[in-house]
């Protein structure tokens, strides 16, 4: 089983801060300086209001996770149960949560949970209970976690970076790009001196903020549709068992339709045959544009 060094550093969770123990010295999160030199305008707009419940509603969800996890609770949020499914669903094999690491001179940070693969190699995940899910911002997060946990345990290595989204009925793990070395490297060196940082995303931010919840609700949808499909044709064989006509539940009406013939119009033939004539009715109107979505 691998195992994780313990460093010094002690992490107050009420005041939120890190100190070094053997120096004494306090050491910076990375959320308001290596994230927020990446992504400087993350949070403008947003009422600190609402930041706070947010933050407030995910730190609940950790907590719960962190307790399922290392007393074996029973989930009671539809996210703890959505996390236990796709814990199942993955494999994956917790070694530990709120892990501490740390360059032990200037910065610090928890990673949320450390999945054991094998002897000595890892998987990192970050949990989100955001309504979207940004890749890049986690990506980097993960990222900077990974370049530290290296530096504290140069007998591991992290294999793959993972989001784990838990928002409502959605439960997805997601594989997000790791960071190479000298991108974080470049990154401190630019907050250590009060440098910016020059960063160009792979997407636009309307894309890499969007593009999770739009394959999220297009896979969940696929899935509706088969489920409901599956569904009618299960009822249809029964209802023509039995010689059923209709059924009015009061919430829906269910009425088998007979099987019957039904005549259309070839217009490809048609217009082979006759392509004179078939120019003749053709309407032309605009159509406006639209978005096509292409699971991969």
């Amino acid at each position: 089983m691998t195992e994780l060094r313990t460093i010094p550093v002690l992490f107050n969770q009420e005041a939120h801060t890190y100190t070094n123990t053997e120096t004494g010295a306090m050491l910076q999160g990375i959320t308001s300086t290596l994230l927020k030199r990446v992504f400087p305008n993350k949070y403008d707009g947003i009422p600190e209001r609402i930041l706070k419940n947010a933050a407030q509603r995910g730190t609940n969800i950790h907590e719960e996770i962190e307790l399922i996890e290392t007393i074996g609770i029973n989930p009671s949020t539809e996210e703890g149960r959505g996390y236990c499914k796709l814990k199942e669903a993955h494999g994956l094999k917790f070694l530990t949560s709120e892990h501490t690491v740390s360059d032990l001179e200037h910065y610090a940070t928890n990673i949320d949970v450390i999945y054991d693969v094998e002897d000595n190699v890892v998987d990192l995940a970050d949990f989100k209970t955001t309504y979207k899910f940004d890749k890049e911002s986690v990506s980097w997060q993960l990222s900077i976690c990974a370049h530290f946990l290296e530096k504290n345990n140069p007998h591991i290595k992290v294999r793959k970076l993972f989001g784990i989204w838990l928002k409502g009925d959605i439960a997805q793990l997601i594989e997000v790009e790791r960071r190479c070395k000298g991108e974080v490297e470049r990154l401190i060196e630019a907050d250590m001196n009060g440098e910016e940082y020059e960063y160009s995303p792979a997407f636009p931010e309307y894309i890499a903020e969007n593009e999770a919840a739009l394959a999220s609700l297009a896979r969940r949808i696929k899935e509706l549709s088969e489920e409901y499909d599956a569904i009618k044709a299960e009822i249809l064989a029964q209802m023509l068992a039995h010689k059923d006509k209709s059924f009015d539940t009061g919430n829906v009406l269910i009425t088998v339709v007979p099987a019957q013939e039904r005549e259309s119009f070839d217009s490809k033939k048609f217009k082979s045959d006759h392509a004179d004539l078939y120019g003749q009715y053709i309407k032309t109107s605009k159509v406006k544009e639209t978005l096509k979505i292409t699971l991969r």
